[in-house]
């Protein structure tokens, strides 16, 4: 049996990708997840809904470094292997702000460096041709566009910075492209590659703030951000599983199974190594030069 990690599934896009990949009984879906109540009604709602019972609930909560090694211990004692690892945990800057107790912007943390740690972790315990799935979001390049800061001020002083959630996204990006590289160097099989599900308003994402008119005028005047959930969900779970995919590494998703171009920032090499290794240095563990 396969074993499926996706952080932040117990709604959203989380939970509609794991739903979807559990309807197959060869895999066993793990929801790590934050807040363990809602992980559990999830895992009963999924279970009820497919009649797979290998549906199981692990906490995870991606803004403390702490709690993702502790997962990641409790995962691998538990199930060995690591067949896809999907990292879609998030939160907006509408709803979280400040710094979390080990000292980083919470956005960064929970959106980026947790998961950059968790696959760290993972990656000697991913299968062959195991593959990993990074959430990003076509805001990596918002409206009027973005300049790099350098990591430091991401991870440290951008607490009141409103394009916060945006960085973190195109974090994602340079993460997903820098491990690519790494792992092509190796000769290692394991895939990663970046998704973008697009404006999702069903998910409620925008800090209780989305309604259907709002989400009329985000698919009228922006149809190329806006995305469906359904769709999106579909596709991610695709990417994750479907065989069309296997060694496909290194590309960003377009709320689909198609691929695109990200921004042109996002493939700045000086950024994403600075990225890289200070996240290493943030996360404990040795550099690459």
């Amino acid at each position: 049996m396969k074993n499926i990690i996706i952080t932040g599934a117990n709604s959203g896009l989380g939970f509609e990708t794991a739903k979807k990949i559990a309807a197959d009984k060869d895999y066993r879906v793990i929801l790590a997840c934050r807040n363990a109540e809602k992980a559990a009604v999830a895992k009963e709602k999924i279970i009820a809904d497919t009649g797979n019972e290998a549906v199981e609930t692990l906490r995870l909560d991606t803004s403390l470094l702490s709690s993702v090694r502790e997962f990641a211990d409790n995962f691998v004692n538990a199930y060995g292997t690591v067949d896809v690892l999907i990292n879609n945990a998030g939160i907006s800057p509408m709803r979280d702000s400040g710094t979390t107790e080990e000292g980083f912007e919470v956005v960064f943390a929970t959106n980026y460096l947790g998961h950059f740690l968790l696959t760290q972790l993972l990656l000697p315990h991913m299968a062959p041709n195991g593959r990993i799935l990074n959430v990003s979001s076509d805001m990596h390049n918002p409206p009027g566009g973005i300049e790099w800061k350098g990591v430091e001020y991401l991870a440290h002083e951008a607490m009141a910075d409103r394009r916060r959630y945006s960085y973190s996204k195109l974090c994602a990006i340079y993460f997903t492209l820098k491990l690519d590289e790494l792992l092509k160097e190796q000769g290692s099989p394991v895939s990663v590659n970046s998704f973008n599900p697009g404006f999702m308003a069903t998910t409620n994402f925008s800090g209780g703030h989305t309604d259907k008119a709002r989400a009329l005028v985000v698919k009228t005047t922006m149809p190329d951000r806006y995305g469906e959930l359904e769709t999106s969900s579909d596709a991610l779970a695709q990417i994750a599983v479907d065989s069309q995919f296997d060694g496909v590494s290194g590309q960003y998703f377009d709320r689909s199974t198609s691929t695109k171009a990200s921004s042109e920032l996002s493939y700045s090499k000086e950024n994403r190594d600075e990225l890289w290794n200070k996240s290493m240095e943030y996360c404990g563990l040795a550099k690459v030069d």
